[in-house]
C-alpha cells in the first residue's frame, strides 16, 4: 500500500493555515473479506502517528452492518478531530451483492456529517467542514445542491463520496473538496503515460489532485474493495495533504 505526504498550494489560504495537516482516509468497506482490513488498519496506525491536525474519512465505511464494530475500533485510535461521511455501500446504493445497508447515525468519537457540517477554530481561523449525504447525486442527478452546505468561513472544506460533485459546485463555496468512490480503479492495466481502469472506464477523476474554478478537490484510492477482494495496478492509499498558500 502507499501511505504519502502531499504538499496541496491552495489560492487564497489564510497565511495561518500554511502548514496545516489533513489525513484523507476513504473506502474502508469493512463487513466482507478483504485485504482492505489490513490496509485500513495500517492506515490508521500510520495516521495516529502522524498526529495531523484533521482527519477527513471520504465513505464507504461498510459494506456490510457487521463490520461496525471493526470500524469503531479503527475509528477510535485515531486522531481527534476526525469528520467522516457515508458512501454508497453504507446504504446499499450499490450493484456488489454483497452490499448491505448499515444504519449508522453516529461515529464518536468522530463526527459523522450527512448534509451538514461544523466549524471548527484551527490556528485562529474558522474552518468550515461539511458533509454530503450519499444521496446527494444519485443516477448522474443532483437531489441536493452541495452549494447548499456552504457557511461563512476563512476556509472551508466539502467532504462527499462521489468526485464528480466538484463538477457542480460553484466557485467560492468551497475551498477543498475530499472525495473518494473511484479505487483508482482498483483492477487496473498500465500502459505507456496511463493506466486503463476497468471498473470506472468513463470517470474524470479517478485518484489524486483535481483543480477547477469552484475548488481543488483530492481523491483517494481509497483502502478496500468491492465485488472481488483484489486490486491490481491500483494501490490502496492513505495520504497527508500539507496545505500551503500560494506564491503570488
Amino acid at each position: 500500500m502507499r501511505l504519502r505526504e502531499l504538499e496541496l498550494e491552495l489560492p487564497g489560504l489564510p497565511p495561518e493555515l500554511d502548514g496545516l495537516r489533513i489525513v484523507h482516509l476513504s473506502d474502508f468497506h469493512f463487513g466482507v473479506p478483504s485485504p482492505g482490513i489490513g490496509a485500513s488498519w495500517h492506515a490508521a496506525v500510520w495516521a495516529r502517528e502522524r498526529q495531523p491536525d484533521l482527519v477527513a474519512i471520504s465513505g464507504d465505511l461498510l459494506t456490510h452492518p457487521r463490520g461496525e464494530p471493526m470500524l469503531r475500533r479503527l475509528v477510535g485510535i485515531l486522531p481527534r478531530p476526525a469528520f467522516a461521511v457515508l458512501g454508497n455501500h453504507d446504504i446499499a446504493l450499490s450493484r456488489d451483492p454483497q452490499a448491505r445497508r448499515s444504519d449508522l447515525r453516529e461515529l464518536e468519537p468522530a463526527t459523522l456529517l450527512r448534509d451538514d457540517g461544523r466549524l471548527l477554530e484551527l490556528r485562529g481561523r474558522r474552518i468550515w467542514i461539511a458533509g454530503a449525504d450519499p444521496r446527494l447525486i444519485v443516477r448522474s442527478r443532483a437531489r441536493v445542491d452541495p452549494n447548499s452546505l456552504a457557511r461563512e468561513a476563512d476556509f472551508s472544506i466539502l467532504l462527499c463520496h462521489y468526485p464528480r460533485v466538484l463538477d457542480r459546485l460553484e466557485p467560492g463555496r468551497f475551498d477543498l473538496v475530499f472525495a473518494g468512490h473511484m479505487h483508482d480503479g482498483q483492477i487496473a492495466l498500465p500502459f505507456p503515460g496511463g493506466k486503463l481502469r476497468f471498473a470506472h472506464l468513463r470517470e474524470r477523476y479517478n485518484a489524486g489532485v483535481y483543480r477547477s474554478a469552484a475548488a481543488t478537490m483530492h481523491v483517494s484510492a481509497g483502502l478496500g474493495t468491492t465485488f472481488v477482494p483484489l486490486r491490481f495496478a491500483a494501490r490502496p492509499e492513505a495520504t497527508e495533504l500539507v496545505l500551503r498558500a500560494a506564491l503570488r
